[in-house]
C-alpha cells in the first residue's frame, strides 16, 4: 500500500505540472529579459517555423490529460485491488478463510475461460473441477487484478461494482464521486485509444479550467477510495466472519 500511495503521488504531481503548462501557455507569451514576446513569436521566429497552431496545440494536450486522468484511475483502482490480493496471498488464506464476496468473484475468474465461445463442455467441467479441487485441498487463493477488472472500462458504475464485489462500500455519496467526469475521462480515453477521434478533436471543448476541475474531484474520490480499502485491509474484512 505504501508503494501504490507513491507511485499515485509522483502521477497526481505529473497531471498537476501538466496543467500548469497548459495555463502557461494560455498566456501566449514568456517574458525573456524582461521583453514579453507572444505565443506566435515564439513559436514562427526565424526559420523555425511549424504549422501548428496555438489552438491545436492546447487541444492536443488536454487529450494527453485526458489520458493521464485514465491511467491514474486505472492504476490506483487495480492497485488497491492488488492489495487485497497480496494479502490473501501473504496470510495463505484459502477459499474456506475469505468472505462469500470474494468467494463468489474467485470462482468467477476460474469459469471466464468457460465463457470463452470456442470453449466447449470439456472446459466447463475442466474448470469445476479445478474450483473442488483448490477448495478440497485448502490451496491459497490466487488472483491478480488483471483478471477480475474490465480493461479500458472503469468509469463511476464499474468502480462502484468492482469494490462492492470484494464487499467495500465506497462512498458514492461524496462530493468527490462523480460519475459523471469518470465516465467522460473513460469514453475519451476509449475514443483516444481506438482512434475514433484526433488528439486535436477530442476534447476541444473542455476548457483548461474543466481539467484542473477534473483533476481535482478525481484525485480527492481516488485518496478517499485509498482510505476506504486501507481500512478493509486493516481490519480485515476481506476474511470470512467466525
Amino acid at each position: 500500500m505504501i508503494a501504490l500511495k507513491d507511485t499515485y503521488e509522483n502521477r497526481k504531481r505529473e497531471i498537476e505540472k501538466f496543467i500548469e503548462l497548459m495555463f502557461f501557455l494560455e498566456k501566449k507569451e514568456i517574458m525573456p529579459d524582461e521583453e514579453e514576446l507572444s505565443f506566435d513569436d515564439f513559436f514562427y521566429t526565424g526559420n523555425n517555423k511549424i504549422t501548428l497552431s496555438y489552438q491545436e496545440l492546447i487541444n492536443i494536450l488536454k487529450s494527453n490529460v485526458s489520458l493521464m486522468l485514465y491511467n491514474i484511475i486505472e492504476y490506483t483502482v487495480s492497485g488497491l485491488i492488488d492489495c487485497i490480493y497480496d494479502e490473501i496471498r501473504m496470510q495463505k488464506l484459502s477459499y474456506r478463510d475469505v468472505n462469500d464476496s470474494i468467494r463468489r468473484l474467485w470462482r468467477e475468474t476460474i469459469l471466464k475461460a468457460a465463457r470463452d465461445p470456442n470453449a466447449n463442455f470439456n472446459t466447463f467441467i475442466r474448470k469445476n473441477e479445478e474450483i473442488i479441487e483448490k477448495v478440497l485441498c485448502n490451496k491459497t487463493l490466487d488472483i491478480h487484478a488483471r483478471e477480475s477488472l474490465p480493461a479500458g472500462n472503469l468509469d463511476g458504475v464499474s468502480i462502484k461494482e468492482t469494490f462492492e464485489s470484494h464487499g467495500i462500500k465506497i462512498k458514492t455519496d461524496s462530493q468527490n464521486f462523480r460519475p459523471d467526469i469518470l465516465g467522460s475521462i473513460k469514453e475519451n480515453r476509449n475514443n483516444l485509444a481506438h482512434g475514433a477521434v484526433s488528439f486535436v478533436e477530442a476534447v476541444r471543448n473542455d476548457s483548461i479550467k474543466d481539467f484542473e476541475k477534473y483533476v481535482k474531484f478525481i484525485s480527492s474520490f481516488l485518496e478517499e477510495l485509498i482510505d476506504t480499502v486501507g481500512e478493509y485491509l486493516k481490519t480485515e474484512r476481506f476474511k470470512i466472519k467466525k
